[in-house]
């Protein structure tokens, strides 16, 4: 027995049900087109004879039975032909059966006063749509047991490359994510063969990533550990001053705090990893900006920077996970306090660009974006000799395309500072905007 929830059960009973929809239709037509026929031309007989009678004026006497030959050569039936002295309204027609014959009659008012009754034996005919309907019947159960076999093997032919894709998507292995060809599967599944080489390339892009993040945290783990077993290593090999102790536990401790400053980044990588499964909710994206600015507008009196905001993005409500977009923006101003000197300015803005994308805009007049850096984004990439893990980019980015949206990094025009940007699109079913 197929499953309820087998695509092989529901393309299996769609099929049944449908042709034995159309075989019961199509039999109920043809049984009453042929049976509305014969009838027809039962009555069409019996109407010959009655307007013959009438037009002529032929009159017969109340009480007389007789029986007349069939016109129709091809059949040796006789027409009874009976007259009443009664007068009904309107035609009436009856279908007698008796002793295993079939009549069929018409009466019909006569002269004056009279009723003119003609009968004919339909016992054929009747016969012939009774035997009809039984070939119906006996034709109608072979054709479902042939409809059942039909749709079985058509479903078989269906579920063919479903299981063909899931063969191939069982021996796929985390370490050799091959793509899948499109051209081996019918033209119906590549949007499906599509959907699933995109979720791969994604998966890939993220294992790379990991690769890379997990041997920049063991390249930038290893020298100030190496630089801590040195120094201790070198003090140690003879007796030495107290400060040059001193000195060297200080540099140990430097080196330490290097570590402490890597391993708090990496917990911020691990608190961004869980917000992607956080709930997203209905936010105010003016409220929650502003609510960051404020923040910053203290931390700028302290650092004595000028630090000013524009929201342009009043009535805006979006769903979305508040976590990530408060990482993108506290990094794009963190980075924009590092490297902006004091005295000068940062300016954060929001705005909505043709009632489609929200875009947040972070400018600073700081050292601008290092041009040496292959990849900006890429993890523990650091301009300058700032401090740093250099994952604040990356973590950034991820959060961006985590929310569906982009961030990109750009020198000014006057070469004075740098531009972050961070855009996402406004869904259209979003009335808010």
């Amino acid at each position: 027995m197929l499953s309820k929830r087998s695509i092989r059960g529901d393309y299996t009973k769609q099929i049944i049900i449908s042709f034995v929809a159309f075989l019961t239709i199509f039999s109920l037509l043809l049984y009453s087109y042929l049976y509305y026929a014969t009838y027809t031309s039962v009555k069409h007989n019996i109407y010959k004879y009655i307007d013959h009678i009438l037009q002529n004026n032929i009159h017969y006497k109340a009480g007389k039975i007789f029986y007349i030959q069939d016109l129709n050569p091809l059949t040796n039936e006789k027409l009874k032909i009976e007259v009443f002295d009664e007068k009904i309204p309107k035609n009436l027609y009856e279908s007698i059966q008796s002793h295993q014959s079939y009549y069929y009659s018409i009466s019909t008012p006569y002269l004056h006063n009279k009723t003119l009754k003609i009968t004919q034996n339909i016992t054929k005919e009747v016969t012939f749509l009774n035997t009809l309907l039984e070939g119906i019947i006996v034709v109608f159960f072979f054709c479902l047991i042939l409809i059942q076999l039909f749709a079985l093997a058509f479903s078989n032919i269906l579920y063919k490359p479903i299981q063909k894709l899931s063969t191939t998507l069982s021996k796929l292995k985390e370490y050799d994510l091959e793509l899948i060809d499109e051209r081996v599967l019918p033209l119906e599944f590549n949007p499906l063969v599509t959907s699933i080489n995109n979720l791969l390339q994604r998966i890939k892009n993220y294992f790379n990533t990991q690769k890379q993040l997990f041997i920049g945290i063991a390249h930038e783990l290893k020298t100030p550990l190496a630089v801590i077993k040195t120094k201790c290593e070198v003090t140690l090999i003879k007796e030495r001053e107290k400060e040059i102790y001193i000195n060297a536990l200080k540099e140990n401790i430097h080196s330490i705090n290097e570590i402490n400053t890597i391993v708090k980044t990496l917990l911020g990588l691990g608190r961004q990893e869980s917000a992607q499964f956080e709930k997203s909710i209905h936010l105010d994206i003016t409220k929650a900006l502003r609510n960051i600015a404020e923040n910053f507008k203290i931390l700028s009196q302290k650092e004595k920077k000028n630090f000013t905001y524009k929201l342009q993005t009043q009535g805006l409500f979006l769903m979305i996970k508040p976590t990530l977009l408060t990482q993108v923006i506290q990094n794009f101003l963190q980075n924009a306090f590092k490297f902006t000197p004091e005295g000068k300015n940062i300016f954060l803005q929001s705005l909505i660009v043709d009632n489609e994308i929200l875009k947040i805009v972070v400018i600073d007049e700081g050292c601008g974006v290092d041009s040496e850096l292959e990849d900006i984004y890429a993890p523990f990439k650091r301009a300058g000799n700032k401090s740093g893990a250099g994952l604040g980019l990356f973590l950034a980015k991820n959060a961006a395309t985590n929310l569906g949206g982009s961030i990109s990094l750009q020198n000014r025009m006057d070469k004075k500072g740098a531009i972050a940007t961070f855009e996402l699109k406004i869904p259209k079913w979003n009335n808010n905007c």
